[in-house]
């Protein structure tokens, strides 16, 4: 829908409501800027969204569309924005930082964002952008940088809390095989910092997230890195599943994890391989 002409007081009402440059528009948002009930400034939003002034992206959330938008369907500009203006507190995390902090060159076409609030949807579509939402208790917000879009700001976890939220969750992007490419481009880069991930794990109380990165690293590099020899002393009794998107059906003592079969014989090669080098 093209935009169609509205009166010059309902054009300075919708003035006065983009004023602040609020990045979404709800009725609360107009009747507190123009001081009108909340009913009318519910009226006002769909009259707008009928001339094409505004986008609805969900129920009761608009968006206000630039002037040479020629459709009802909007592509979000920042879509960070609009996810923190309807989710915060919280923080952009997930395959957004990943790529964010260049740990891969995978497409991704869905944004992720960690919020502390109880949502329903949990995979809502705004505009024509797919949200990848994950609910989080507030402690676990922490480790974020700050993002400016002009005056608004977002936050974004920063590098190591990126592959500490992925070995806390490794769902998030698929699995730990794809974990392991993303902690391989962390590794080669110049925000490596074991110590970090070490605190940043001890913050999340998640001891399994200690388990999973041992056990890799193990698995998959030639040495474990001086920070993290001997945390295999620090992990709790019960035993982990190394990664929930497959069968874990073999038992790694050492990292108290059960662990995929191909994982597991990987890391059985590699101990004897060190056994006989050692002799």
């Amino acid at each position: 829908m093209g935009l169609q002409g509205i009166g010059k007081v309902s054009r300075a009402n919708l003035g006065r409501v983009l004023a602040n440059n609020p990045a979404v528009i709800t009725s609360a948002i107009v009747s507190d800027s123009l001081e009108i009930p909340r009913e009318e400034a519910q009226k006002l939003l769909a009259r707008w969204c009928k001339s094409g002034w505004l986008s609805r992206i969900k129920q009761g959330a608009y968006i206000a569309l630039p002037l040479e938008a020629s459709s009802d369907i909007s592509t979000l500009e920042n879509p960070f924005i609009i996810a923190d203006s309807l989710y915060n507190p919280g923080y952009v995390g997930g395959f957004s930082a990943v790529k964010y902090w260049d740990f891969s060159e995978q497409i991704i076409e869905t944004e992720y964002y960690f919020t502390t609030k109880q949502v329903r949807n949990l995979r809502p579509v705004l505009g024509d952008t797919q949200f990848r939402l994950k609910t989080v208790l507030p402690y676990k917000v922490f480790a974020t940088k700050a993002l400016w879009y002009g005056s608004k700001k977002v936050l974004i976890s920063d590098p190591s809390k990126t592959i500490v939220d992925l070995l806390d969750d490794p769902r998030l992007v698929g699995g730990m095989t794809v974990v392991l490419d993303i902690f391989r481009e962390y590794m080669a880069s110049d925000y490596c910092d074991f110590q970090k991930l070490l605190s940043y794990a001890t913050t999340m109380q998640n001891k399994t997230i200690l388990k999973r990165l041992g056990f890799m690293v193990d698995v998959k590099f030639d040495q474990m890195p001086e920070p993290l020899i001997g945390m295999e002393r620090n992990l709790s009794a019960g035993y982990s599943k190394y990664d929930p998107t497959v069968q874990c059906q073999r038992t790694v003592d050492k990292w108290k994890l059960m662990v995929p079969v191909s994982w597991k014989d990987e890391y059985d090669r590699k101990k004897r391989s060190n056994t006989y080098r050692k002799e």
